[in-house]
């Protein structure tokens, strides 16, 4: 099975390649209250990634109890920002206060994707809450079309599998700013707020960390596959590179 070592170990390689001193280490999800060590480093310097919390203004999104999307989709999508930035990337935001987008105001998709296709980046990001039935949770990444798309849906996805433990698998979704970005781009369903249980992690901030830096190593993993020669695509991975 051909460099199928790496797609698990990609998540914690950043911590073998020492660039800059980068160190990355998880929490195991059984483990509410540890917190992730900070990192630094250079390992992505030179790449660009855009951030796009989903909503804001006028269209707050879908709605929880005590909530709305688009609330979340903003913090989340800082705290997502800052992993990429401790790791060395460029990251751009298509909006990041609450005032960005004046509360009378709806900021138009295509306005986003023409904002997103002019500044130009490696990846998209798009950050959405789901909704729908009560007892539907867990987080899910969505893909338009394209190799780039669908591997870098399937790293993200598969990361927030072993985060969540969940089976929900990376799905196509016509969404217009997916479509038109001209990068790979992926949409992440962060959680549903229609779910009581999931609403309030989703508002928990050092939830939110955790839940970011797993789609963070998903996208790094994506990003990192490139830069390995095959020689060591092809070699069996050592053994404390498996170790979470």
């Amino acid at each position: 099975m051909k460099g199928v070592w790496l797609a698990r170990a990609l998540g914690v390689m950043a911590g073998a390649v020492l660039v800059g001193s980068f160190i990355l280490v998880s929490a195991a999800h059984s483990q509410p209250k540890t917190r992730l060590p900070p990192i630094t480093g250079d390992l992505l310097r030179g790449r660009t990634v855009i951030i796009d919390p989903g909503h804001g203004g006028w269209d707050s999104g879908a709605r929880g109890t005590h909530v709305t999307e688009a609330e979340i989709n903003l913090k989340v999508a800082l705290k997502l920002r800052s992993w990429f930035q401790l790791a060395g990337a460029r990251v751009l935001m298509t909006w990041q206060h609450v005032q960005d987008i004046p509360a009378r105001e709806k900021y138009r998709v295509h306005q986003r994707v023409d904002w997103i296709n002019q500044h130009g980046g490696d990846v998209l990001i798009d950050i959405h809450c789901n909704s729908g039935n009560a007892v539907f949770r867990n987080p899910q990444t969505f893909y338009w079309e394209g190799a780039a798309s669908y591997h870098l849906a399937y790293d993200v996805q598969e990361e927030l599998q072993y985060f969540t433990h969940s089976r929900r698998q990376v799905k196509r979704i016509d969404q217009y700013v997916l479509r038109y970005a001209k990068m790979p781009a992926i949409n992440v369903e962060i959680g549903y707020v229609t779910n009581a249980e999931e609403e309030r992690l989703l508002m928990d901030p050092t939830y939110q960390e955790r839940l970011t830096w797993y789609i963070f190593v998903g996208t790094e993993r994506w990003l990192m596959k490139g830069r390995w020669s095959p020689e060591l695509l092809d070699s069996p991975p050592p053994i404390d590179l498996l170790v979470r």
